[in-house]
C-alpha cells in the first residue's frame, strides 16, 4: 500500500534544527527566508494526500458535503492535527496559486470547489479550507469606475451565465446602485438556482 504523504511541519522542523533556519536567514534575509518556508510548505502541501482539518461554511456541514462528491477522509496526520489524510474522487486535485498561502481544490471537469489557506512560517502555522458555490454573484467594478453604471454579473465558476440591465451610477448615491444591481443578480439567482447558497448543490 502506497504510504501517504503529509506537508512537512516546518515549527518542528525549525524546533529540531534551529541553526539551519538561521542559516538561511543570514544568507537570504530573514523575510526571504520566510517566503522561502512559505513557498515550500505550499509545494509540500499541493504534493500531499492531505486536506486541512479546518474545513469552513457557516450554514452547511463541509465535511459532509465533500464526502457526498466522493472524498475519503482517512484520519488525522500524526503529530500535526492541523492536516487530515484523505482520498480525492478521481480527477480531483490540489492546484498551487500564485500565493503562497493560497491553493485550490478542482474537480474532475476544473471546477474550483474550495479554496485552501496554509501558511507555513514556522512561527505563526495556520490552515484552513473553504468551501465554493457553484453559483455567484461578482459586480463589475470596471464598468462602475470606469462608465458609472452598475452591474452585476452571475457567475458559474469563472463564466458569466447572467448580466443584469446597466443602472447609471452617478452621485452620492452610486453605491446605492451597486446594491441594487448585485439584488437583481441574486433575485435572478434565487428565481433559477434556488439552492445556490448550498456547496454541495448543482454541481452534478
Amino acid at each position: 500500500m502506497k504510504e501517504k504523504r503529509a506537508p512537512g511541519n516546518t515549527t518542528k522542523q525549525v524546533e529540531k534544527n534551529p541553526m539551519g533556519f538561521f542559516a538561511d536567514a543570514t544568507v537570504q534575509g530573514g523575510s526571504e527566508a520566510i517566503l522561502c518556508q512559505e513557498a515550500q510548505g505550499q509545494r509540500s502541501f499541493v504534493k500531499s494526500d492531505t486536506l486541512p482539518t479546518d474545513i469552513r461554511h457557516s450554514d452547511y456541514d463541509a465535511k459532509a458535503i465533500l464526502e457526498a462528491a466522493g472524498v475519503k477522509f482517512l484520519g488525522v496526520v500524526e503529530g500535526d492535527d492541523m492536516f487530515q489524510y484523505v482520498e480525492l474522487p478521481q480527477g480531483w486535485k490540489r492546484v498551487e496559486t500564485d500565493h503562497s498561502m493560497w491553493s485550490k481544490l478542482v474537480d474532475d471537469k476544473g471546477r474550483e470547489r474550495a479554496c485552501i489557506f496554509y501558511k507555513a512560517a514556522f512561527y505563526d502555522r495556520s490552515a484552513h479550507m473553504l468551501l465554493f458555490c457553484r453559483y455567484g454573484v461578482s459586480f463589475n467594478y470596471d464598468g462602475f469606475d470606469k462608465e458609472s453604471v452598475a452591474v452585476a454579473n452571475v457567475m458559474d465558476d469563472d463564466k458569466v451565465i447572467h448580466t443584469t440591465e446597466p443602472i447609471p451610477a452617478n452621485g452620492k448615491k452610486r453605491y446605492d446602485m451597486k446594491d441594487r444591481a448585485n439584488k437583481v443578480a441574486v433575485e435572478w439567482l434565487d428565481a433559477n438556482h434556488p439552492d445556490w447558497r448550498n456547496p454541495g448543490a448543482y454541481w452534478d
